[in-house]
């Protein structure tokens, strides 16, 4: 993902359709930024030439597969004829276009928030802890990242491996490069990182299914932050996102700790509203400050907050109605796996559901 994620599965067993819920979603979608923006609906109907939701069936490739093939060569300095070859079992699929315009992101948090931090979730979610008690131990040593945290990526990722996504991801991947004009560039990259890891992880491109982004696996990486962050920590010569939880485990925590993870530093704290809070809002993560900056405006913090802290506020819609939230660094270092506020607080809070300290978001 390298910063970039994209919806996926809904996360509770009737809260969606089948289709929303074998999406990826892991990527990033409120206060997105422009190289991996989603949600640009206007723009996208406007370059389909305004056609409506109803008619997107009608989409098609806007670049052959030869000059495609003839782009990935040149970037990823591929043997043409492979790509060709590969594109050649490639489908077109105008619906994932649709999905990609329905993220479950962009709902409000009151909405987003059952569908994952549940007692359900939590509960494979401390079976898993449990299962794999070793291997988190030894990863939050060498990467100083909370188990907590790793437990509930996966869990709302995948549940846990469980709900991996049906899509073909050399289809979806080829869909998005050929026919969705705005994120062209951004999902032939994508694509073209998907070919070289098949060649390096000996796989067929044909075979591995994911989510409508290109998202695979038990992590739901994409593709580039696959080849950047996955680890071979069993040593068996695969980084097996799929079904090794050794490499799964290690690669989420690889991501996180080369995003600058804090260890043992807290994440996010509910307010009411203030003028002044509500002004640093506005700003959310283009300002950050200290605790120090806000103490007249807060109320009296878990101990676990230090005057120092990396700061800053942010504003979202609560089964409360309209709240503050106080957030940490770290809490801005979820966001790098998916670009949203509502995936953020759910990981604190479903991470809290599964023991995690310094995840505590209310007094």
């Amino acid at each position: 993902m390298s910063d970039h994620k994209y919806p996926q599965n809904c996360g509770s067993d009737n809260a969606c359709p089948e289709d929303a819920c074998n999406a990826s979603r892991r990527r990033l979608l409120q206060g997105i930024s422009a190289s991996v923006a989603l949600l640009g609906m206007p723009g996208l109907l406007s370059a389909m030439g305004g056609k409506a939701a109803n008619d997107i069936k009608d989409i098609a490739p806007f670049i052959s597969n030869d000059e495609l093939a003839a782009k990935l060569a040149s970037e990823f300095k591929l043997s043409q004829a492979s790509v060709k070859a590969a594109l050649s079992k490639a489908e077109f699929i105008p619906s994932i276009i649709q999905r990609m315009q329905t993220p479950y992101e962009a709902r409000p948090y009151a909405e987003y928030r059952p569908l994952f931090v549940n007692d359900r979730l939590a509960g494979l979610g401390k079976s898993y802890l449990l299962q794999h008690k070793k291997l988190f131990a030894e990863n939050e040593k060498k990467y100083g990242v909370e188990p907590e945290i790793i437990a509930a990526i996966l869990g709302m990722e995948t549940h846990y491996g469980r709900s991996r996504g049906k899509d073909s991801v050399l289809s979806a991947l080829y869909t998005l490069a050929a026919g969705y004009p705005r994120r062209a560039d951004f999902f032939r990259g994508e694509l073209g990182h998907f070919l070289l890891l098949c060649d390096e992880e000996k796989l067929s491109p044909e075979k591995p299914v994911g989510s409508y982004a290109g998202a695979f696996g038990t992590t739901q990486f994409i593709p580039s932050s696959y080849r950047h962050f996955a680890v071979d920590a069993d040593g068996d010569g695969r980084r097996d996102v799929w079904d090794s939880p050794a490499d799964i485990i290690a690669s989420v925590a690889n991501y996180f700790h080369e995003h600058h993870w804090q260890a043992g530093k807290p994440l996010a704290f509910w307010l009411e509203p203030t003028i002044a809070l509500e002004a640093q809002a506005k700003k959310g993560f283009k300002d950050w400050k200290t605790v120090a900056d806000f103490s007249k405006h807060l109320p009296k913090l878990p101990e676990i907050w230090s005057q120092d802290d990396k700061v800053t506020i942010i504003d979202m819609q609560t089964s409360r109605g309209r709240q503050l939230a106080l957030v940490h660094y770290n809490f801005y270092v979820i966001t790098r796996w998916n670009r949203s506020y509502n995936y953020a607080m759910a990981i604190t809070e479903l991470a809290e559901l599964l023991g995690c300290k310094q995840c505590r978001t209310s007094a």
